[in-house]
């Protein structure tokens, strides 16, 4: 008995649904015949979006300074360090015979004069920067800055560039010192003078032949060097941000473009493609890189800080139109125009045309029969589904929409 209403239950279920279907999908204007299912949609989210120029480089000495010496009024003597030693300033480097006092005197105080007149145009130029710095706002958006700071773009880049000039002026009273010291020797007849260093660095190349340069030393701070191929260089400026990775530093170092040659490497050949250098100058301190360590760079080319911006399987052309399908909150969906900007990586700038929070469709090539005004229907999501809601709405409510899920689902 109870096995023949087990049955007779289950064959009237099968025959109520199977009606059921039949006249919502007969009917004309059936929910089932004008609702489109939605797999995938997503709420459009700022982030940034970055167009990068990946290359292999190497790191290299930031500067090399070059000693020269000059024979009319002394003779070479000996050489006080050798190659691979480092150096500070005021180290000792060579010694050299005076053989005309007068002459040499006369020398080393035109030298000193010169060396005199560039600190005190790095200073006026120091003084400049300062001013410039104070008339800037203490705060302000990117867009904002004042167009006389364009070229430094901010406070810190200001800082920076004061802070590099004053390095500069430090080298360059060492430089003055030295000689002070030589002609200060030269006024207490001593015969056999003493060249010293002017900064820190590392002896590179001694010249043992008396040719100039006599000695060659590498400072200690390091740059990033990479080649870039005809086409690359086009797109490329000074003052670009760069990444900079390595397998000795484990994180990814920020770095600046900060010299872009127009003069390609090598003499140029028609047979062969012309390739040009450029310099990255590393923004992070207490650096671990080599001269000589090999590292993968990532020039930033193009950049939009806080961009609206959606996968590109979400945009679709019409013509010269482009737009996106978004979900509304009277439950269709709607075909809105947009313009886009950079397009990275698979995703793509949206300028205009929609706004953050809107929901789009993902994938609305994958949509059968999409059309602007028609409903629409998600997949069920078990888990945002908590029983409290649900005892919360009317039961016919409930029935209605678990059946026309259940004859939606293809």
């Amino acid at each position: 008995m109870n096995k023949r209403k087990v049955l007779y239950t289950g064959l009237a279920l099968s025959l109520l649904f199977a009606g059921t279907n039949g006249y919502l999908i007969g009917k004309a204007k059936s929910k089932v015949d004008r609702e489109v299912r939605i797999e995938e949609w997503k709420a459009l989210d700022k982030g940034d979006l970055q167009e990068e120029l990946p290359k292999s480089g190497v790191v290299t000495s930031a500067e090399e300074n070059y000693l020269y010496f000059n024979d009319e009024f002394g003779s070479f003597k000996k050489f006080l360090v050798k190659e691979g030693d480092e150096v500070k300033a005021g180290t000792p480097l060579y010694e050299y015979e005076v053989t005309d006092f007068t002459g040499q005197k006369d020398v080393l105080e035109s030298e000193a004069d010169q060396l005199q007149e560039e600190i005190d145009s790095i200073e006026a130029n120091i003084s400049d920067l300062k001013i410039l710095e104070n008339s800037l706002p203490s705060s302000y958006e990117e867009e904002e800055i004042p167009l006389e700071a364009s070229a430094l773009a901010t406070e810190y880049d200001i800082k920076k560039e004061i802070a590099f000039r004053e390095l500069e002026i430090d080298r360059l009273e060492n430089q003055i010192d030295g000689l002070e010291s030589q002609i200060s020797d030269l006024e207490s007849y001593e015969t056999t003078l003493t060249v010293e260093s002017s900064g820190d660095g590392t002896i590179k190349e001694l010249s043992h032949t008396v040719q100039n340069p006599l000695i060659t030393i590498a400072s200690k701070g390091v740059i990033v060097t990479t080649d870039l191929t005809e086409k690359e260089i086009m797109d490329v400026e000074e003052n670009m941000d760069a990444k900079v990775q390595s397998e000795v530093e484990r994180k990814t170092l920020k770095g600046l473009v900060s010299d872009v040659s127009t003069l390609p490497k090598r003499d140029p050949h028609i047979q062969t493609e012309s390739v040009y250098p450029i310099e990255i100058q590393l923004q992070d301190e207490d650096i671990k890189l080599l001269p000589g360590h090999h590292v993968f760079v990532s020039v930033i080319t193009d950049e939009v800080k806080n961009a609206l911006a959606v996968p590109v399987t979400a945009v679709e052309k019409s013509g010269m139109k482009k737009h996106i399908w978004v979900l509304t909150d009277k439950g269709s969906v709607k075909k809105k125009t947009v313009e886009t900007g950079l397009e990275v990586d698979g995703k793509v700038q949206i300028k205009s045309g929609a706004k953050a929070g809107d929901y789009y469709i993902v994938n609305p090539g994958e949509v059968p029969a999409l059309q602007s005004g028609a409903a629409f229907i998600t997949a069920l999501d078990w888990d945002k589904i908590k029983l409290r809601d649900l005892k919360k709405m009317k039961r016919p409510t409930v029935i209605e929409n678990l059946l026309l899920g259940i004859l939606e689902r293809k």
